[in-house]
């Protein structure tokens, strides 16, 4: 035990026996052993004084003291100095008292006239080289508790800040401080900058936010990839390397710096300190060095989750986000708005003569054209608006909390720096060209993302119609000429519809069997030929507004719920106002908006009755009954012909003009018969 160690083995001997004190003390130097420094008490106050103070290495231990007896002793010395081993000394030879010692912790259990020297130095070597190996268990059992705590912790993060907050909270509580920090490389600046932090006012956060690389701990721990210590405060620099009357402020005492190393690739540094001094051990070290490799490790996996992240919803050419990205934001700007009551504005906007460029200069010229205009794009906005590649040449700006009138003055400055600007590309002659815009506002002008999109669209498509570098509101297409909203207009109004009808697999050509259930009533009534083709133009449109049903409703397997009612029942006022906004097809908004209103006036939107129901909508309703009943339906079940006009029958006067039920029961029934 002393053979390898100069330093003199510090015992306490705890006896009220005079007699066995110097028993004992006759033993050891019977035992030759010199190195040797032994103390003496006989009450269990003096023993818990003295080890207050520190410096013993083993405690031989009487039962029967003056104040206190028999095994609560032994907790009351443990409860002091667990980490300090205990050897009982008694004079009763019980086996079972000797087996209760060492449940209750005592390393052994001497009996009194039956030890000699030789036994009484071997227990005392064991005794220390036990207690060692348990604290050494023990420690890494509590290294391991930390570590795995930690490792759950982090587990649970998905985003960098997640990572970096968990981290920091879960290692200050595993190591009871109350200061900390973790600083991220920026290889771009050379400079560490704190990405969290606690303990600390935030003025003396804002003047540790950048530390250079070479500065303090930190700057240390970074260059050398190896733990700092700083014991004190003022014989050292503080634990952010900067400004150390800030720091010293707050009473703030330096304990490490720990290099956050994965792949031996540093990624940053986690500072740590309290507000009280505190010296560090070898275990301390060790433990910090897994646990910022731990740290590491997971900051780099969020750091490469966020690219990958990032590159799902960027565009790859000019860095904007993406179209997918773009539906996303858009969906939760028009839920915003519609909550706070707060408008919000959508601009489309395209490159003036943008194929001519790509056509006569090269795609890398179109290529860094494109580039250029992002670039300007994202550097005129505000830091609210957000800006996507729609596709091609064709940008997109979300505006939040921004009425249509402010958008258009933004674009228009927009423009105008554009305009401005050094050209994109040596090849683009004169100036940079203009672009085109059309802006539609949220909730106002439509109230689902299709809707927006399609008006921001036919804004877009006047302004390049009129000789491109302009911007059109949604609202000023009302008062355009006729000839403005021409056939390609009408085409992409017919997308939509189709793209509509398509969503749900089980009405997939529910619009073109209704128009022909239409023509069938139409001729049987002797509707007019120019009445008719009108009213098969809106059967294929009036199921346009259900852009702003979501799938889950359109497609869910059973009845709709009195919520996903609602959403439904406002498909037909949002198709007319769609369809309405292009002025070649207005003679099909009141029939596309009153095909659910009922005869008898329980009907909607507008609970309209009888003939005030437009004739068209009137045929429409019949129609669309008709086909709903005897075409399969997730939450209904097909009926036969028969049974259908049965059930219209039996709502005429209700919800189906009489007339019109009549009139598709005869051309049926007749189709039916045989020859």
């Amino acid at each position: 035990m002393s053979e390898t160690n100069d330093s003199p083995v510090r015992l306490l001997l705890v006896e009220d026996n005079p007699g066995d004190a110097r028993l004992i003390q006759e033993m050891l130097a019977e035992a030759g052993v010199s190195r040797f420094d032994l103390q003496c008490v006989d009450r269990l106050s003096s023993a818990l004084e003295r080890l207050a103070h520190g410096g013993i290495d083993v405690v031989l231990l009487g039962l029967s003291l003056p104040d206190s007896r028999g095994f609560d002793t032994v907790g009351k010395l443990l409860a002091q100095s667990s980490k300090i081993p205990i050897i009982v000394l008694t004079g009763l030879d019980d086996e079972a008292l000797a087996a209760k010692a060492v449940r209750e912790g005592v390393q052994d259990y001497l009996v009194k006239g039956q030890i000699d020297s030789n036994l009484l130095v071997r227990a005392m070597r064991y005794a220390i080289e036990r207690k060692r190996g348990e604290e050494a268990v023990q420690q890494r059992n509590r290294e391991l508790a930390t570590l795995n705590a930690i490792a759950q912790s982090l587990s649970r993060s998905t985003t960098l800040n997640e990572v970096l907050n968990t981290a920091l909270n879960s290692v200050l509580e595993a190591m009871s401080l109350s200061v900390g920090a973790i600083h991220l490389l920026d290889e771009n600046i050379g400079e560490l900058v704190v990405a969290v932090h606690r303990g600390i006012s935030e003025q003396a956060a804002a003047v540790c936010s950048r530390v250079p690389l070479g500065k303090g701990d930190v700057g240390k721990a970074i260059r050398t990839g190896t733990i700092v210590w700083s014991a004190n405060l003022a014989e050292n620099c503080p634990i952010f390397a900067v400004n150390r009357a800030a720091l010293e402020s707050e009473n703030i005492h330096c304990l490490a710096s720990v290099p956050l190393k994965s792949k031996d690739r540093v990624l940053g540094v986690l500072s740590l300190g309290a507000h009280t001094p505190r010296e560090s051990a070898e275990q301390d070290i060790q433990l910090l060095g897994t646990i910022g490799n731990q740290i590491a490790v997971a900051i780099e996996n969020a750091q490469l989750l966020e690219k990958t992240r990032q590159l799902s919803i960027a565009d790859e050419l000019t860095g904007l986000y993406n179209r997918r990205h773009f539906y996303k934001v858009l969906d939760t700007e028009i839920y915003r708005a519609q909550r706070y009551g707060r408008p919000g504005s959508l601009v489309m906007l395209d490159l003036d003569g943008f194929k001519r460029y790509n056509d006569t200069l090269g795609h890398s010229t179109g290529d860094a054209l494109l580039k250029a205009f992002a670039q300007k794009l994202e550097s005129a906005l505000r830091k609210a608006d957000m800006a996507f590649r729609y596709g091609g040449d064709e940008f997109a700006i979300i505006l939040p909390v921004t009425p249509a009138y402010n958008a258009k003055k933004i674009v228009d400055r927009l423009r105008s720096k554009w305009l401005q600007a050094p050209r994109a590309h040596p090849h683009i002659p004169d100036t940079n060209p203009g672009f085109s815009a059309g802006i539609a506002q949220f909730p106002e002008d439509a109230e689902t993302a299709d809707g927006l999109i399609f008006l921001a669209d036919t804004a877009l498509y006047h302004s390049k119609r009129e000789g491109g570098c302009l911007s059109t509101l949604v609202s000023e297409l009302s008062t355009l000429s006729m000839d403005i909203l021409d056939a390609a207009m009408t085409d992409q109004v017919y997308a939509l519809a189709a793209t509509v009808d398509a969503r749900d697999p089980y009405t997939y050509g529910h619009s073109k069997r209704v128009a022909a259930i239409c023509e069938v009533i139409g001729k049987a009534i002797g509707l007019p030929r120019e009445e008719s083709a009108t009213l098969h133009a809106a059967c294929l449109l009036h199921d346009i507004g259900k852009v702003g049903v979501p799938d889950s409703v359109l497609t869910s397997p059973g009845k709709p719920t009195e919520d996903e009612w609602g959403l439904l029942k406002k498909h037909s006022a949002e198709g007319a106002r769609i369809v309405g906004y292009v002025k070649k097809l207005a003679a099909l908004v009141p029939m596309i908006r009153h095909h659910h209103e009922w005869y008898d006036g329980m009907g909607y939107p507008d609970g309209l009755r009888g003939k005030d129901i437009p004739l068209g909508a009137r045929i429409m309703s019949v129609a669309d009954a008709y086909d709903t009943m005897t075409t399969k339906r997730q939450y209904r079940n097909v009926v036969s012909p028969e049974e259908a006009l049965e059930e219209l029958r039996r709502c005429s006067d209700t919800q189906f003009d009489p007339e019109l039920v009549e009139a598709l029961c005869r051309v049926v029934k007749e189709s039916m018969k045989p020859g």
